[in-house]
């Protein structure tokens, strides 16, 4: 016991562990040297963009687009994103997305680097305090010439993104707040999302992982909070997916889209998310009749996606034919109808006309899909009633 014990205490992480109780202390002095010397707008609006900008680079920069690839971008929108990103003190992007990529491959197990079934505390930050083996390196990782390099000169890198600049701005004052505070409360919000956001219900997409929607954890991280659908489509650049989802990560993405500076965003097809999350419940078992709940809700969530998908299909055909579909005609007559309709009438009609019409193929389309799976959904639902 105390060979393995020693062997224990050789593995600790002691500069990580030094790192994270030194800024704590910094952090928590930061209010008393406030009281002796005062705060300036100036500190605290460069604490904020700080913050922001740092936060940003790790949600959109190290885990969209370095960790998953969910979308392309310019070397130098890249570039920018590694060295704000090394001023949020969470390692170079290389072992940040090395980390991440294992946390996805083998979550809740032994090899999950922060696996929640080893105590919040351990996924939250005990994990930080131990040695990781970083010889496994993904070879799209290895390859990249700029992630080699910030990986190379992380150290003095962060120390004068972090310490430096912000010393040069603002003195003493925002070399307090904006350096070691804006740091520690970027670190603990950060990690919310091993922790917070792995324990909790909300599970829709996959019920088999301990990764949870959490709006909470959401609202401080960016948009990283809805997890259990991010742990089901990891490739999908956003986490948010509903109109009201906040998620600034995802916002900034599309910008940068739409500047034309990044491209290739991917993202899941509505049709695809529900299959996976159908097919996650009816594999999910419950002692605790959980899944009837889930079923429940699912089948009412799916009843109102076919709904909003009638009502569009509606609009786009009114639009484009005036023809007002009756609550009780066939969804496949209807497509049929329609497709043979643009087949024959497509040198007539005009772009936009084609466009709807394609779009409210695509729409009935799915509808069928929502049908057939609310088909399942209740089949199981009343198999269930009856046990």
């Amino acid at each position: 016991m105390a060979a393995k014990q020693m062997d224990e205490n050789l593995r600790l992480s002691w500069p990580t562990i030094l790192f994270i109780l030194g800024t704590t202390v910094g952090a928590l002095l930061w209010p008393l040297y406030a009281y002796v010397y005062g705060v300036t707008a100036g500190e605290i609006l460069l604490a904020v963009a700080y913050f922001v900008a740092t936060a940003m680079s790790i949600t959109v920069g190290y885990h969209r687009l370095i960790a998953h690839r969910s979308f392309a971008c310019r070397s130098w929108v890249e570039a920018i994103f590694l060295i704000v990103g090394s001023a949020a003190w969470q390692g170079s992007a290389l072992e940040w997305a090395s980390d991440h990529i294992r946390h996805h491959g083998h979550t809740d197990t032994k090899k999950d680097p922060y696996n929640i079934n080893q105590g919040v505390w351990y996924a939250h930050i005990g994990w930080l305090f131990w040695k990781r083996d970083v010889s496994d390196v993904p070879r799209f990782l290895a390859n990249d010439r700029l992630i080699a390099l910030q990986h190379r000169y992380y150290v003095p890198l962060a120390i004068f993104t972090s310490f430096v600049v912000p010393y040069l701005i603002a003195g003493t004052g925002g070399l307090m707040l904006a350096g070691l505070v804006r740091i520690v409360v970027g670190h603990h919000v950060t990690w919310l999302v091993n922790s917070w956001a792995h324990i909790g219900g909300n599970r829709p997409y996959n019920p088999n992982v301990s990764a949870a929607d959490n709006w909470m954890v959401a609202l401080f991280t960016f948009g990283e909070g809805w997890h259990n659908y991010h742990h089901t489509f990891p490739n999908d650049y956003r986490n948010g997916i509903g109109a009201l989802a906040w998620d600034p990560s995802k916002w900034l993405v599309w910008s940068m889209a739409k500047l034309g500076i990044a491209w290739d965003l991917k993202l899941v097809a509505p049709t695809d998310r529900w299959k996976k999350r159908v097919a996650g419940l009816l594999d999910y078992s419950d002692p605790d009749g959980v899944s009837v709940k889930r079923l429940r809700k699912t089948k009412a969530d799916l009843e109102r996606q076919i709904e909003e998908s009638r009502a569009r299909a509606q609009r786009l055909l009114r639009d484009s034919l005036d023809y007002e579909q009756a609550a009780h005609e066939n969804i496949r007559d209807l497509r049929e109808r329609v497709a043979g309709y643009l087949t024959e009438k497509q040198e007539a009609l005009t772009e936009s006309t084609r466009t709807r019409l394609e779009r409210a193929c695509e729409t009935l389309d799915n509808i069928d899909v929502y049908q057939s799976l609310l088909e399942r959904v209740a089949m199981a639902e009343a198999k269930l009633a009856r046990a």
